[in-house]
């Protein structure tokens, strides 16, 4: 009888159904509360939903997490510890939005003239970077913590005014975040942090001469085309984002071992299924707003190579400071090093 229960337990996973069996009692339903970081409606959100729908349909309802979006239980940068407190069962958010207390979060998520999502994927689940970002996260004393999403290229800027010399960045009113920010101060920009919900009103007021958000996908959500003239490309200082999942230490000890793989596989399934859907509707926008007439520019290479300089500078000077930070550093060059040359040798030449 026990090998029955076994075989059937296993069918049931596979198929994403649930059931009992006969003289054992029913599955006892887990309920969870998921806060992310992000608008309704934004593609972000979009990967916090479908990890609950996935986690939901994969479990057979067996373990139920109700996704909400930034502002409904909590707020925007408040989800992280709101896990750690308890409040919430899981967070979804970025490594990045660590950053004021865990300094090297953000190469975790993503960091000026970083890796795109394929070899960042890669040092995440198959080189030194997950054991790294697990001893990142040590200190919150999480029950889990994983990569669950992943964005292509930015957008670098909307603007009202051209950007075709490093010394257009002078004086410019820019919305950012993150290390970016710093380059450009480096740069001469005035920068500005605005959440995403002001950044529309904010360049429609000329409060802000440019700004950046996200990808042409979800910049088209915001409207940003409605408001600025210009869209610069490409997205240098997020090359890709990192998006994650955070679990509280006792929702997570709670589990049975079979539902906490589902919610590793369910993180890693979003992963990819984030990565190839902004793709596709990225295409999309980017027809969409040459349709609308947007001027999109591509900036120069000698900007992009000045701008890289500084970007190393800034990363360098932190990983002098931070023991860990140096660490992290170390490993994604050391493997971008290798990257670089298996991507040489076997990239073709007719594209």
């Amino acid at each position: 009888m026990k090998a029955v229960k076994r075989v059937c337990l296993g069918l049931a996973i596979m198929l994403g159904i649930s059931f009992s069996i006969p003289g054992t009692a029913p599955a006892k339903t887990i309920k969870w509360k998921m806060a992310s970081s992000w608008p309704k409606g934004t593609m972000v959100q979009w990967a916090a939903d479908e990890f609950a729908r996935t986690v939901n349909a994969m479990s057979g309802g067996r373990l139920e997490i109700k996704s909400y979006a930034a502002g409904v239980l909590v707020g925007a940068l408040e989800v992280t510890d709101s896990v750690r407190m308890g409040t919430i069962d899981v967070a979804h958010c970025s490594p990045g939005y660590q950053m004021g207390k865990l300094p090297a979060a953000p190469l975790f998520a993503y960091i000026p003239f970083g890796m795109d999502a394929v070899p960042y994927m890669t040092w995440f689940y198959d080189n030194d970077g997950m054991e790294l970002y697990k001893a990142l996260y040590k200190s919150y004393d999480l029950g889990f913590v994983a990569p669950c999403g992943v964005l292509p290229t930015e957008d670098l800027a909307w603007s009202n005014k051209p950007i075709k010399t490093m010394d257009d960045f002078k004086g410019l009113k820019f919305r950012t975040s993150g290390y970016w920010g710093e380059v450009l101060s480096r740069a001469g920009a005035s920068v500005m942090m605005l959440p995403a919900g002001e950044i529309y009103e904010a360049l429609q007021r000329n409060i802000l001469d440019a700004g950046e958000f996200s990808i042409p996908s979800m910049d088209k959500d915001l409207s940003f085309n409605e408001t600025a003239k210009y869209l610069l490309v490409p997205g240098i200082h997020q090359i890709s984002t990192i998006t994650d999942i955070t679990i509280n230490k006792r929702s997570w000890s709670e589990l049975p071992d079979d539902l906490k793989e589902i919610v590793k596989v369910a993180a890693q399934s979003v992963t990819m299924r984030m990565l190839t859907h902004c793709i596709n509707e990225d295409i999309k926008a980017l027809a969409f707003f040459k349709e609308k007439g947007v001027q999109i520019e591509y900036l120069s290479p000698e900007i992009q190579k000045e701008l890289a300089k500084e970007a190393d500078k800034l990363l360098d000077e932190k990983a002098a400071k931070d023991p860990f930070f140096d660490k992290v550093l170390k490993s994604q060059r050391d493997f971008r090093a290798g990257y670089a040359n298996y991507k040489k040798l076997m990239t073709p030449a007719y594209e």
